[in-house]
């Protein structure tokens, strides 16, 4: 079977947040003018500040409510829509604010080239000279940026283990290696768990050992730091090294392993935007596989301003992983980083799963003690036909259930069956059978279920650019190899940047 090299939508609950967030943040949701869709990843800025933030999937954003009492001005921009400026201090007392941006887009226009023939140019050939011209078009001198940063798993539409931060990138150009080169480095201001949300240790624990598995896939490094592994499933700032597959490198492969189409021009702001849309040949994938995407290019310098990787499973009809970024335009005319975002599916192995960890008979008392490996669920009242218990072919009755912990749960047989049970020898264990169902742990993971299926995210949206400016020699970088919980938090006022932390589901 083929395998590939992954970095890797989603869909959230969305519910109000607590009285005391709603107090210090202004929450918004970004929403298509005419079908009333969540917009994704729009691009918030200040009209006094150079700080902003990005939305994420469901189009929500917070901000620090300290913008509205400046009297600030949000712009709000996004591919294909117009660019919308909202008044902070006219918005009234609301739990949380809608905003509707109305869509912009055109009818295709075809790419001539000024030669002496004129020459139309195929999606391909778009595609081509956007490759042919990063070096023109994004930076080549050194610049970093603070931004937002998460990572959570998603099971059963809950954030899980969401860790969240603000970092600084410190990048030497797009001519440097990302990973190799030691002067591209990450300065960590705050990261944390947030305990707002659920926890699991199971699944924490999973994400850096062999019980938590990638479905069709495997990674193609052993790198655990979070954020070196979002680096290197950016191609555009990789496109002479590797990536994931099938793009591979960007600046031999991606044209290579694609077949490309055009599907019209779309606005940004005033700029002229082809969307292009590509998918993966399956001479290159085989018929295991499916990839396709969108790469957003502009008419006027062929930049690249966004990039929409997905792969599939055919054999089982699943997503597998997901990159989406995008580059913004900065005062210098190049192309920066705006937010990049990937996912990959997993699922934990058996061993991880709900199970039986130990049981015992206590004759004197009549009664099994039958202990778990996770806490359990304890308001859900167990049944009596939820756990069957024979001895050899005998069925043994059931009187009462009951929790004796978190973890255990108590069996008091029937008068006739203990009577019974205390007549036999009861040296050899292996003459009981134990069935039990409808027990849940304390995360909602069923009893008996032989894998524990979700998605990892990392996610970064940055806040603000730094142009010309390089490392600093008194700070403390991540160990590119070393997760970010191990990572030095350095001494840092972070007023200006906030976390965006996703608004809350109901089940969280």
């Amino acid at each position: 079977m083929r395998s590939f090299y992954l970095t890797i939508v989603f869909v959230f609950s969305f519910a109000l947040a607590s009285l005391a967030q709603q107090k210090q943040q202004l929450l918004f949701r970004v929403l298509d003018g005419e079908t009333k869709e969540p917009v994704p990843y729009t691009t918030i800025r200040f009209a006094n500040s150079r700080n902003g933030t990005v939305a994420n999937v469901l189009g929500d954003f917070r901000i620090p409510i300290r913008y509205k009492k400046e009297n600030n001005i949000l712009i709000i921009s996004c591919i294909g829509y117009s660019t919308k400026r909202v008044v902070l201090s006219a918005l009234t007392e609301k739990p949380y604010h809608t905003i509707y941006l109305t869509p912009k887009t055109e009818q295709l226009s075809e790419v001539i080239l000024n030669t002496k023939k004129k020459k139309r140019l195929s999606a391909r050939q778009i595609v081509e000279k956007a490759i042919e011209n990063i070096e023109d078009n994004f930076p080549i001198e050194p610049f970093s940026y603070i931004a937002y940063y998460r990572d959570y798993q998603f099971v059963d539409e809950k954030y899980i283990n969401l860790n969240e931060g603000i970092a600084e990138v410190f990048d030497q150009g797009f001519l440097t290696h990302k990973i190799s080169d030691p002067l591209n480095a990450t300065a960590l201001y705050s990261y944390d768990l947030n305990t707002e949300f659920t926890r699991d240790t199971l699944i924490s624990n999973s994400v850096y050992n062999d019980t938590k598995q990638i479905r069709d896939g495997k990674m193609g490094s052993s790198i655990g730091n979070e954020l070196t592994l979002l680096d290197i499933h950016d191609p555009i700032r990789n496109y002479k090294s590797g990536s994931f597959s099938f793009v591979y490198i960007f600046e031999k492969d991606f044209v290579k392993n694609h077949k490309f189409y055009k599907k019209g021009t779309i606005f940004l702001d005033d700029e002229e935007l082809y969307k292009i849309e590509f998918s993966a040949k399956t001479d290159i994938t085989g018929y295991t596989y499916r990839a396709n995407g969108f790469i957003y290019i502009s008419k006027e310098d062929f930049s690249i301003h966004r990039f929409d990787y997905k792969l599939y499973s055919n054999s089982l009809k699943k997503l597998v992983f997901t990159v989406d970024l995008e580059y913004k335009r900065q005062e210098n005319d190049k192309m920066h980083l705006n937010y990049i975002t990937f996912n990959n599916n997993f699922f934990l192995t058996p061993e991880g799963a709900l199970k039986i960890e130990n049981w015992d008979y206590i004759k004197e008392n009549e009664i099994f003690i039958i202990e778990f490996n996770r806490e359990l669920d304890t308001t859900l009242e167990p049944r009596t036909n939820d756990v069957k218990i024979f001895f050899r072919d005998k069925k043994l009755g059931v009187k009462e259930i009951y929790f004796s912990s978190a973890k255990t749960i108590t069996v008091k047989l029937k008068k006739e069956s203990s009577v019974f049970l205390n007549q036999q020898s009861l040296k050899e264990r292996a003459l009981f059978t134990l069935k039990l169902k409808n027990f849940i742990d304390i995360q909602g993971f069923e009893m008996g279920k032989s894998k524990v299926e979700g998605y990892q995210f990392r996610e970064l949206f940055v806040q603000r650019v730094f142009l010309n400016k390089i490392s600093n020699p008194n700070l403390h970088y991540v160990k590119k190899g070393k997760p970010l919980r191990e990572a030095f938090i350095n001494d840092f006022d972070t007023e200006d940047y906030w976390l965006n932390s996703p608004l809350k589901t109901a089940d969280n």
